[in-house]
C-alpha cells in the first residue's frame, strides 16, 4: 500500500520538477522572443564600434587590438586572409563553421549568429558557446581582410542572464504554486467525500458510500467507513424491525390492562382505586407511546405518502375539534387565522398527526387563561403556519434537541410526554415536502413555523 507519506513526497517532486521544466520552456520562449534580437543588436553596435576605433587608429597591432577586445569580455575567433585561425578570450566550446559563412564575411557581409540561432527547446542560445552562435564581420588590417566571429563572455552577459534567472525564478514558484495547488485538491478531494458522507450519516442516512480506490490511508479509512456505515444501516433496521414489532406485541396487553383496571375501578375500595387509577393511567401512556413508536416505524420506512390538495382551515378545525374537551378544561383559547380557501399538498392523516402533536404540545406548556395562536399565510409557492403558545419558552439547548427522540428538555413536565411527538411532526412534515422550525423566548412563549407544498 502506499502511504500518504510517500504520495505527498512524490507528488511534491512532480510539481517541482514540472515547474522547473515549464518554467524553462516559458523562460527560453521569452529570450528568444524578446531579448535575442535587442541582444544581438547590442553586440553589433559594440563590435561596430571596436572596428571603428580600430580603423581611425591604423597604427595599432591587429594582435593587440584583438587582446584589448578580449580583455573587455569578448570571445573572438577569427580567420585571416590567409586561412590561419587565431582565438582570443575563452575558448568556444565548438568551432565548427562553415567555409562558405567564413567567406561571406570576409566578402564585406554581417553573420547574424547570434540573431538568427534557432530555437531549441530546453537550451537557451544565450548559454551556447559556438563560433555559429557569434555575430560575423570582417575587419581590414595590414595583413589583409579578417574574417572575425565575436560574442560576449559570459561576464559580459551578467545583465541578460539576471533577467532570464529572474524570470525563470518568478515563473517556477507561480506555477509550483498553481500545480500544487491543484494537487492538493485532487489530494483532498477523498477527504471532502469522507466529510460529506459522515455528515449524511449524522442526519441519519445509512446508505452512503464513499467508494474511494485509492491505495493509501485515506483509501482504506474509506473503505472502512463504507464497513461501519453498512454495519450501522443494518443494525439500525434491525433495531427499528424490533421497535416495530414490540410495539405492535404491545398494543393488545396494554388494552387488556387498561381495560381490567377500569372494570375494577368500579368495585373496588376506595384505596385501592387510586392504585388502579394509576395502572389505567400508565397503560394509556404505555399504549400513547408504543403508538408513537409504531408511527416512526412507518415514517422510518419511507414509504411515499399519497399526497393530494387539502384545506388548511377545515384539517386545523378537525383537529381542535378532537382536543375541545382538553382546551376547555385547562381554559385555553384558541385564536385561528387561516385565510379561506388556503390550500396544500398533504395528507389527511399526516396532516392530523402534525397538528395534534404540536397543538397538544402548547397544551402542555400552557396554563388557564392562556390563549394558543395558530395563523396561516401563503408565500408564492408555499403556505406557512404559525403555532405559537404563551408558555414558558425554551432554552437554546432545548430547540437544538427538540426534534431528537426521546428528548424531554423541561424534566418537570415528569410523564406529560413520551419525547416522540415532535420526532414524529419532523419526519412526517419532512416526507410531505415541507419545514419546520422552532423560535422560542424565555418567558414570552414558543412558535413552531411549518411550510407546505401550496396547491392551487
Amino acid at each position: 500500500m502506499k502511504s500518504l507519506y510517500t504520495k505527498i513526497v512524490g507528488l511534491v517532486c512532480l510539481v517541482l520538477l514540472g515547474s522547473a521544466l515549464i518554467a524553462l520552456l516559458i523562460s527560453n520562449l521569452f529570450y528568444y522572443t524578446v531579448l535575442q534580437a535587442s541582444y544581438s543588436k547590442k553586440v553589433e553596435e559594440a563590435v561596430q564600434t571596436s572596428f571603428a576605433y580600430y580603423e581611425q587608429h591604423g597604427d595599432q597591432q591587429i594582435d593587440s587590438f584583438y587582446e584589448m577586445l578580449s580583455a573587455t569580455g569578448f570571445q573572438l575567433y577569427v580567420v585571416s586572409e590567409v586561412g590561419e585561425i587565431e582565438r582570443y578570450g575563452n575558448p568556444f566550446r565548438d568551432e565548427t563553421i562553415a567555409p562558405d559563412i567564413v567567406q561571406m564575411v570576409r566578402d564585406g557581409q554581417v553573420y547574424q549568429g547570434m540573431r538568427d540561432y534557432p530555437f531549441h527547446l530546453f537550451l537557451l542560445g544565450l548559454f551556447d558557446n559556438e563560433v555559429i552562435n557569434t555575430y560575423g564581420a570582417s575587419l581590414q588590417t595590414d595583413t589583409g581582410t579578417d574574417a572575425v566571429f565575436i560574442r560576449p563572455d559570459l561576464s559580459r552577459q551578467i545583465r541578460e542572464l539576471h533577467l532570464f534567472v529572474g524570470a525563470f525564478l518568478a515563473l517556477l514558484v507561480l506555477i509550483s504554486f498553481l500545480l500544487l495547488v491543484f494537487s492538493i485538491r485532487y489530494l483532498v478531494r477523498p477527504i471532502k467525500r469522507l466529510t460529506k458522507a459522515t455528515e449524511q450519516m449524522t442526519t441519519g442516512d445509512y446508505s452512503v458510500t464513499v467508494a474511494t480506490t485509492g491505495q493509501d490511508e485515506i483509501g482504506e479509512l474509506s473503505r472502512r467507513f463504507d464497513e461501519m456505515a453498512q454495519a450501522v444501516a443494518k443494525s439500525d433496521a434491525e433495531r427499528k424491525t424490533f421497535v416495530a414489532n414490540v410495539s405492535h406485541e404491545f398494543q393488545s396487553p396494554l388494552t387488556t390492562i387498561k381495560g381490567y383496571a377500569g372494570q375494577l375501578e368500579q368495585t373496588a375500595k376506595p384505596d385501592d382505586q387510586a392504585k388502579l387509577v394509576t395502572i389505567g393511567q400508565e397503560a394509556t401512556r404505555m399504549a400513547e407511546l408504543t403508538r408513537q413508536l409504531l408511527v416512526l416505524a412507518r415514517l422510518d420506512e419511507g414509504r411515499q405518502m399519497t399526497r393530494h390538495p387539502i384545506e388548511l382551515g377545515q384539517a386545523i378545525q378537525s383537529t381542535l375539534q378532537t382536543l375541545s374537551y382538553q382546551l376547555d378544561e385547562q381554559g385555553i383559547a384558541v385564536a385561528l387565522t387561516v385565510p379561506d380557501k388556503t390550500m396544500i399538498f398533504a395528507n389527511e392523516l399526516a396532516l392530523e398527526q402534525i397538528f395534534h402533536n404540536l397543538i397538544r404540545n402548547a397544551l402542555h406548556v400552557s396554563t388557564d387563561g392562556q390563549l394558543i395562536s395558530i395563523q396561516a399565510e401563503t408565500d408564492g409557492k408555499t403556505v406557512m403556519v404559525r403555532i405559537s403558545d404563551e408558555g414558558p419558552g425554551m432554552t437554546d439547548e432545548m430547540i437544538e434537541h427538540a426534534f431528537e427522540r426521546f428528548y424531554q428538555g423541561d424534566a418537570s413536565r415528569g410523564a406529560a410526554g413520551t419525547g416522540l411527538g415532535l420526532a414524529i411532526v419532523q419526519e412526517t412534515i419532512h416526507q410531505l415536502g415541507g419545514t419546520v422550525r422552532i423560535e422560542s423566548q424565555l418567558g414570552i412563549g414558543t412558535t413552531f413555523l411549518l411550510t407546505f407544498p401550496r396547491a392551487e
